[in-house]
């Protein structure tokens, strides 16, 4: 989809300070089957006010990531003898870690995500006036020149059906995922940000998938690239065939993935403010953390729709995010289009819609519904993408 373009961006701006109205009549969306209105629950409407949900109330970005909050949010804990306990107030700008660092629980329900401790997710800085605008810092050079690319770069993973399991091929038990690497080795070895300061929630999907690397990748062992892990029990293998079975009670603790290619050929540009941003390094082993910083970011201009890609956070340059799709028929994007500024930058530019406009819009309460109907579904093989073993350098 195309956007509109955007006011010319200059640091040298005399007026440092961006100028927008908070309440404007913003244009047309537009997407691949033609524009639609500002105020449409849409994928491709890069307001946080108007992504669609699942029937848990979920984002439904095919990474697992996304849902950035412009307000605080406040979730109700556990159940224990008869009370509500251990209640959780979530700050404004959180978001949630998409790809090999995402967890089937992010696909659940508010407690799922924010009270399990299960399903990592981020924060943002939050001292830019426009809210609804993810603010953006530089990704340092230093950074960018050991992001591993091409055939060096570990594969991205896709969430395909929530709640579901299939028939698993277990993989070799002396499997070694990294020795050096901070994330211990085993089906039972946590997610790589445990203990990173930034990231609340803990999951074991990351360890998951570098076993199977390490163990060759699916198509070592099955004819397909999907995979199952299960948060509760550390079950972690490859799917023996196309068959899903998805359970009908609301128990997100496992889910079916495929991986994929990564789209880029060069680092990205930009990170998250305020948050901790996770990517591949040249040497291999877990993805390293980056403190994504650049000032208290007050001042965050050259607003604009970019494409974000939730497993590092970090921006996807246009070339790709316009023409990357989840599914054949273009319905959602690859990669979530967002309402974006960047820090330290004058240029003035609009605000968008912001968060009092879905809690005051009667589609506030319209959920997309969920992917998966059926208890058993077979998974076409259009969707499914094979990949062989990508070596990490």
């Amino acid at each position: 989809p195309s956007r509109p373009s955007p006011p010319s961006s200059s640091n040298s701006n005399p007026n440092p300070t961006p100028t927008f109205n908070n309440r404007p009549t913003p244009p047309s969306v537009r997407t691949p089957g033609g524009p639609i209105s500002p105020t449409t629950r849409s994928p491709y409407n890069p307001s946080p006010a108007y992504k669609p949900l699942s029937t848990s109330g979920a984002p439904t970005v095919r990474s697992g990531g996304g849902g950035y909050g412009t307000t605080a949010k406040r979730v109700a804990g556990a159940v224990v003898a008869g009370a509500v306990a251990g209640a959780v107030v979530v700050a404004a700008g959180y978001f949630l870690y998409g790809g090999r660092h995402s967890s089937p629980y992010c696909r659940g329900n508010d407690q799922d995500r924010f009270v399990s401790g299960q399903c990592p997710r981020g924060t943002s800085s939050q001292s830019h006036t426009c809210k609804t605008s993810i603010p953006l810092c530089q990704i340092p050079t230093s950074v960018k020149s050991r992001w591993a690319l091409g055939s060096s770069a570990p594969p991205q993973v896709d969430v395909s059906f929530d709640k579901s399991f299939c028939s698993a091929v277990p993989l070799p038990e002396d499997t070694d995922v990294n020795t050096t690497s901070p994330v211990s080795t085993g089906a039972a070895a946590t997610n790589s940000s445990t203990d990173i300061l930034g990231v609340e929630g803990e999951s074991g999907l990351d360890a998951c998938f570098r076993r199977i690397i390490a163990a060759g990748g699916c198509s070592a062992h099955t004819p397909t690239n999907m995979f199952v892990f299960d948060e509760d029990s550390s079950a972690c293998g490859c799917c023996s065939s196309l068959q899903v079975t998805t359970v009908e009670s609301e128990n997100f603790a496992s889910a079916v993935y495929t991986y994929r290619q990564p789209a880029i050929s060069s680092a990205p540009d930009h990170c998250i403010s305020g948050s901790t941003m996770f990517y591949p390094d040249v040497a291999g082993g877990a993805d390293v953390a980056h403190a994504c910083e650049c000032g208290s970011c007050e001042t965050c201009g050259a607003g604009n729709t970019r494409y974000m890609d939730w497993s590092g956070p970090f921006v996807i340059p246009d070339s790709v995010g316009t023409v990357s799709f989840a599914d054949g028929s273009k319905t959602q994007p690859l990669y979530d289009p967002v309402e974006t500024c960047l820090c330290n930058d004058g240029a003035a530019y609009q605000c968008g819609l912001d968060q009092s406009a879905m809690e005051s819009s009667s589609a506030a309460s319209a959920l997309v519904g969920g992917v998966f109907s059926s208890n058993v579904v077979v998974f076409s093989s259009v969707l499914v993408m094979f990949v062989g073993l990508v070596r990490r350098g």
